[in-house]
C-alpha cells in the first residue's frame, strides 16, 4: 500500500510499511510522486525510525507521565513517544508551577499542578492520584500507557518496530507488564553521556530488575502500588516481546544530580528531610547513589544472555500471588548485579 498526501500541488510521500512476522526482517518502500513519475526506494527497518509517519499515529492510545525538573528525560520521552501517537495524546503532569520543562512540549497536553508539600505519605498519595488519573483515561482511550519519565517502553525489533501497534494488534489483556531492563552506565567501559547523541548509541549494557516490570499498560481502571510496581489486577500479562528500559542509571553525573533534586523534594523549608515522604531510594545519600554504579563493575565483565529470559519469566509466573497486607498482586523481585550486552538490533530505538 502506498500512502501519499497532497498539499497544494506538491505530493508528500508517506511510507508503505510491511509488518514483521515470525522474526523475519522486511523492508519498506517509499514512493515519491512527481509529475506522474514514481520511483521506489527501499528503506531498512532501522532507517524507518527516522520517518515520522503521520497517518500511522495511534489516536486511540494515551500516554502519560508526571515530572518535576526533569528536562532531559522529558525531552527524550516526548521525542520518543510522539513517533507513535499524536502529541495531544501525550499527557504531561507537571508537579509545581516552578518546575522547569523543556522547549519541545508544543502540541502536548501539558497540565501544571500545584505542588504538594512533603509530608508523610506524600508519594503514596501521588500514586493514588496517578492511579485515578490513568484509570479515568481508559474511559476515552482503548489503551493507556504511562509511568515515570525515565522509563521507555519498546518492542523487540525482531518482531515489530512500533510498540503501540504491537500492543493494539498482538495483545488483548487488560493489564500488561513489559519485561524490565535497567540501562547501565558501565563507568569502567563507557564515557560520560552526550545528550546530543542517541541513548542506545552510547549505552550498551543492561541488567535484570523485575521490580520495574510494571503493570503500566492498561485497558481498564487499576490501582497501583507506590511506585507503580504492582497493581490490584490479578490478570496481568507479562510480555516477552515488550521491554521497559529504566534509565535511572543512564549516566553517573545525571544520577547524582537527580538524587540531589530528590533529596530537596523530601526536605522541608529548613532543609531537613521529612520521614515517610517516599520510598527508601529517595533517602539515599549521594555517596550511596554513586556507589550503586560501582556494584556493576565489581560484578565482572558483561555476560551474554538470551533476550527471551525464559527462566525469569517462569519464576515470575510461579511467584505471582495476592499480597493480603498490601491488597495487591505481585511477583518475586529478581535483581542482578551483573550486566549483559544490549543486542545490536535495539540500537536505533532511541
Amino acid at each position: 500500500m502506498n500512502n501519499c498526501r497532497t498539499k497544494g500541488n506538491a505530493a508528500i510521500a508517506q511510507p508503505s510499511i510491511s509488518r514483521l512476522h515470525g522474526g523475519q526482517s522486511k523492508t519498506c518502500q517509499l514512493a515519491f510522486h512527481s509529475s506522474g513519475r514514481t520511483s521506489h526506494h527501499e528503506v531498512s527497518q532501522k532507517q524507518l525510525a527516522l520517518y515520522k509517519v503521520v497517518n500511522l499515529l495511534h489516536d486511540n492510545v494515551a500516554i502519560w507521565t508526571m515530572v518535576r525538573n526533569e528536562n532531559f528525560f522529558l525531552r527524550l520521552w516526548v521525542e520518543y513517544y510522539s513517533k507513535f501517537v499524536p502529541r495531544r495524546n501525550l499527557f504531561i503532569l507537571v508537579d509545581g508551577a516552578d518546575s522547569e520543562v523543556p522547549d519541545n512540549l508544543e502540541g502536548c497536553t501539558h497540565i501544571v499542578l500545584p505542588q504538594d508539600d512533603p509530608s508523610p505519605g506524600w508519594d503514596q498519595r501521588r500514586w493514588e492520584f496517578l492511579s485515578s488519573f490513568a484509570s479515568s483515561l481508559t474511559q476515552r482511550y482503548d489503551v493507556v500507557i504511562g509511568g515515570d519519565v525515565d522509563e521507555v517502553i519498546t518492542v523487540d525489533p525482531e518482531f515489530d518496530q512500533d510498540p503501540i501497534q504491537f500492543i493494539l494488534e498482538e495483545t488483548t489483556a487488560d493489564v500488561i507488564a513489559p519485561f524490565a531492563i535497567d540501562l547501565i552506565h558501565r563507568i569502567d567501559l563507557e564515557d560520560d553521556f552526550d545528550p546530543s547523541r542517541g541513548v542506545l548509541e552510547q549505552r550498551s549494557f543492561g541488567r535484570i530488575n523485575t521490580l520495574y516490570s510494571k503493570p503500566c499498560i492498561i485497558r481498564k481502571p487499576v490501582t497501583w502500588s507506590l511506585g507503580q510496581h504492582f497493581s490490584s489486577n490479578p490478570d496481568r500479562e507479562l510480555s516477552d516481546k515488550l521491554f521497559l528500559f529504566h534509565l535511572k542509571y543512564l549516566d553517573h553525573g545525571m544520577l547524582i544530580e537527580r538524587q540531589r533534586e530528590r533529596l530537596q523534594q523530601i526536605s522541608n523549608a529548613n532543609s531537613q528531610m521529612v520521614n515517610g515522604v517516599a520510598g527508601r531510594g529517595w533517602y539515599r545519600t549521594l555517596d550511596q547513589i554513586s556507589n550503586e554504579l560501582k556494584v556493576f563493575v565489581d560484578a565482572g565483565p558483561p555476560r551474554d544472555v538470551d533476550m527471551s529470559f525464559r527462566h525469569i519469566h517462569k519464576k515470575l509466573r510461579e511467584t505471582w500471588a495476592f499480597d493480603k497486607d498490601e491488597g495487591l498482586w505481585r511477583h518475586a523481585t529478581i535483581r542482578r548485579s551483573w550486566t549483559f550486552p544490549i543486542p545490536e538490533r535495539f540500537k536505533m530505538l532511541f
